[in-house]
């Protein structure tokens, strides 16, 4: 009889949490209020649990200075974050527009409560990866005959010749060949937001780049026509150097070359 009991008493407690999960889940859910905040004026709130995210806001390119940029969310001060390197800083925001999960914030939480700050850093003062070149590219095939399968090819190539012209390893793989989707306003804007392009590949002239694009004429540095012929349809474009980096130079170099003119007109 005994033994018949015990079976009988976790069988009924085993039915009575199968039928009660949203209880038995909200009595070990954790709230943390998040509180985010720019210039000591709250422009969003929410609550995140160890089962529900929240997205941060953004704020519009108009409120920020000329050369800033707003990166997301911190709860750093500016004198408290690691400048060290690229990858290090990064770990210390959460992305404008991006899910702030319970984990993100659970150590700074003071009372269930979590201030974030917008972090706006002036341009030259935010760490960045290294890179020997980066290449953008015109991710609009039907303007630039261009598309990630060609783009895929070129960048093998550009890699082998980097190689065989005595660039170290280390310098060809931190070479970067970077797509930008959309049409001129919106890529050049975001290519000056990046703020690492060396060469643009793909796009119209330079009178082009520079009134219907956000590229200012002072910042190109060499610029060529292009012939590009990868669907039977020439698209007549140009590359665009805007830095006086030499790994960018050196991709130019071997863009204007017999083996890459080849390649983009096939």
């Amino acid at each position: 009889m005994k033994k018949t009991k015990i079976i009988t008493l976790f069988f009924g407690i085993g039915v009575s949490l199968s039928i009660l999960p949203g209880c038995a889940a909200k009595a070990f859910e954790k709230e943390i209020n998040v509180v985010f905040m720019n210039e000591g004026e709250i422009v969003g709130t929410g609550t995140v649990t160890q089962f529900k995210n929240i997205k941060s806001p953004t704020i519009d390119d108009a409120y920020i200075p000329l050369n800033y940029r707003f990166l997301g969310w911190t709860s750093y001060e500016l004198e408290e974050l690691d400048y060290s390197s690229a990858t290090n800083f990064k770990t210390q925001y959460i992305g404008g527009g991006r899910m702030v999960h319970y984990m993100d914030v659970r150590d700074f939480a003071e009372n269930q409560t979590v201030v974030l700050n917008a972090l706006i850093m002036h341009k030259d003062d935010i760490p960045k990866d290294y890179h020997y070149a980066v290449l953008a590219w015109y991710d609009k095939f039907a303007n630039s005959g261009l598309n990630q399968s060609i783009m895929d090819g070129f960048e093998t190539k550009l890699r082998n010749y980097l190689l065989t012209e005595g660039v170290s390893e280390e310098d060809v793989s931190s070479v970067v060949v970077r797509g930008y989707a959309g049409n001129v306003g919106p890529t050049t804007g975001q290519i000056l937001y990046d703020d690492d392009v060396d060469l643009m590949l793909g796009w119209g002239s330079v009178s082009n780049i520079t009134t219907t694009g956000s590229i200012q004429e002072e910042m190109i540095r060499q610029t060529e026509s292009y012939t590009i012929n990868t669907d039977g349809t020439a698209h007549n474009r140009f590359i665009h150097r805007i830095s006086d980096n030499p790994g960018g130079q050196k991709v130019m170099e071997y863009l204007l070359s017999e083996e890459a003119t080849s390649y983009f007109n096939r």
